[in-house]
């Protein structure tokens, strides 16, 4: 037969940690112990709300040089679109159709490209002229009074980037001469 296995005899009971004689952490108040833990508490508020505002400074900085290499790269292809303007213009006049046409889609490409990095036309002709976003670039006497300070024409258009003006259109503004 086997031997069966004696029960064990209990543990004796742990001695209970009061905090004095046998450690050398003094006991601390309650109170001052709660005020402790509200002062870490309010600290690391602190630190999250520095650390939300730090986060949203550098979201808005990227946002700002986002917008700006987007503003300066379309600024660097506006001459390109007025090239493919004059080409157009060049070749209207040698009456090369298919020339034509040709340039007309390379230059809707380019135009819509920079559509969609946020360019927007400034199209003056008619227009009050507006030194804000209108260049003079000549000033032709007009008979009518009513055509006075109008663009009488675009010479070539102005850009926007959203509230920014990349580029003022030149334009040619009517300015009224009395006879006299």
């Amino acid at each position: 037969m086997q031997d069966e296995p004696q029960p064990r005899e209990p543990a004796p009971p742990a001695e209970p940690i009061t905090g004095t004689e046998d450690t050398d952490v003094p006991a601390q108040p309650a109170a001052d112990l709660a005020r402790s833990i509200d002062e870490e508490r309010e600290s690391l508020r602190r630190a999250l709300r520095e650390l939300e505002a730090s986060e949203a400074r550098v979201r808005r900085h990227a946002e700002r040089v986002y917008d700006e290499s987007r503003a300066k790269l379309v600024l660097e292809l506006l001459p390109v679109l007025d090239n493919l303007d004059r080409t157009i213009e060049a070749a209207v006049r040698s009456s090369d159709r298919a020339l034509v046409e040709g340039v007309r889609m390379v230059r809707a490409q380019l135009e819509a490209v920079l559509v969609r990095y946020g360019a927007e036309r400034i199209d003056a002709a008619g227009q009050r002229f507006d030194p804000a976003i209108h260049e003079a670039i000549s000033a032709q006497p007009v008979a009518d009074p009513r055509m006075a300070g109008l663009v009488l024409q675009q010479l070539q258009p102005g850009y926007r980037y959203g509230d920014r003006l990349l580029r003022a259109a030149k334009v040619l503004v009517g300015v009224h001469r009395a006879h006299g």
